[in-house]
């Protein structure tokens, strides 16, 4: 039986009518507005910031469009990857009556987005396993057991914040057949440009009911842009599209993102991208190196999860010597684990310096893999 994507949104949501904003029309004064007929002193954006932006980026849009080789239709703009989970919490899960899905450790934003809008939050915790290839994996028959009416939507992270492990292609197979007609999966793909896995995309295509996440703020390097993106049937983003208010993408951030994803610009993306990847692997080996350092775990994403014999003991290291590492006391499995963003060859650098500075190194010191 063919199911209709919309059917698991909030009923109240499906006719909502959207705000109409004053058109805009290239060579016509605009006086339909309430705007400010005069730009303020040292704008010097071509639009101008007098003028609203664009109620959707549609020049953005098409451009990001191309570049994930997907139709506009399928996309919509929003203001990083968080707004997009705030929108698709909003839009199908019901306060105080409907649940979300996630596996911890993971993006905590998932979370947080639910509990304001009082949504249950249902955690089904990675599975451990002492081979770190293999550790902090989806429990994927858990996961399709928590799919009952109730749940509207089940995030995967892949590759997942914090741990940098991605998803098996087949798991989510499984969860996304058992999911269809009974809830969104949201496939969040923040670190995909980092991982040697292959897109999610091709899933989306035999199943309406599957959204994936994309954000510029890694791989493109624009994260004080904030410019994120769902992409998802049409039918599905024309729906968010009535739910997220007009305006929200300013004008400087549309500029900003057209003028780097032009094409010299990505291939310096590329380019930096790789650099990380060489450095990643460098980091991790030099890490493994130090007495206080127990574990690496393998990373598909721009950081490496490190767990540490004296968790506090390491961050002041690194804070000694100028660096700042990200800890996790929510998260009870990797509570002595710190996560580091891979830096330039510089920062890498100086964070190895510093650690040098505190710990003793171990000769020809190994891990299991």
């Amino acid at each position: 039986m063919e199911t209709d994507v919309l059917d698991l949104a909030r009923p109240e949501l499906r006719s909502i009518i959207p705000y109409t904003p004053g058109v805009y029309e290239p060579g016509l004064i605009r006086m339909n507005a309430n705007e400010s007929p005069y730009r303020s002193s040292g704008d010097d954006t071509k639009r101008g910031l007098n003028r609203y932006p664009p109620p959707r980026p549609y020049a953005l849009r098409a451009c990001l469009a191309s570049h994930y080789n997907i139709h506009e239709e399928e996309m919509l703009i929003t203001r990083g990857s968080s707004e997009a989970i705030d929108v698709l919490i909003r839009a199908f899960c019901i306060a105080g009556k409907d649940s979300i899905v996630i596996s911890p450790p993971t993006f905590d934003m998932y979370r947080l987005y639910a509990e304001i809008q009082n949504v249950k939050v249902i955690e089904i915790p990675l599975l451990r396993n002492e081979s770190l290839s293999a550790d902090f994996t989806l429990d994927t028959q858990m996961v399709i057991n928590q799919i009952n009416a109730g749940t509207k939507i089940v995030f995967i992270c892949s590759p997942n914040n914090p741990t940098g492990g991605s998803t098996a292609r087949k798991d989510i197979v499984k969860v996304c057949n058992a999911a269809r007609g009974r809830a969104l999966v949201v496939l969040d793909e923040a670190y995909q440009e980092f991982s040697a896995q292959e897109e999610l995309r091709s899933l989306q295509e035999i199943n309406d009911h599957v959204v994936s996440l994309r954000t510029l703020s890694k791989f493109v390097s624009l994260a004080g842009v904030r410019c994120g993106a769902v992409i998802g049937a049409k039918k599905l983003i024309s729906f968010l599209e009535n739910v997220l208010p007009p305006y929200t993408f300013p004008t400087p951030s549309i500029e900003l993102v057209l003028k780097a994803l032009d094409e010299d610009s990505m291939s310096v993306s590329k380019e930096k991208t790789c650099s990380i990847l060489r450095e990643r692997s460098r980091l991790k080996d030099e890490l493994l190196k130090f007495s206080i350092v127990e574990k690496v775990w393998p990373s598909d994403a721009n950081f490496l999860l490190v767990s540490t014999s004296n968790r506090e003991r390491f961050v002041m290291a690194a804070k000694n010597g100028g660096i700042l590492v990200r800890i996790f006391d929510n998260h009870e499995s990797i509570k002595n684990c710190v996560r580091i963003t891979i830096g330039s060859k510089n920062d890498n650098d100086q964070l190895l310096q510093a650690l040098s500075n505190e710990f003793t190194k171990i000769p020809n010191k190994r891990q299991e893999k």
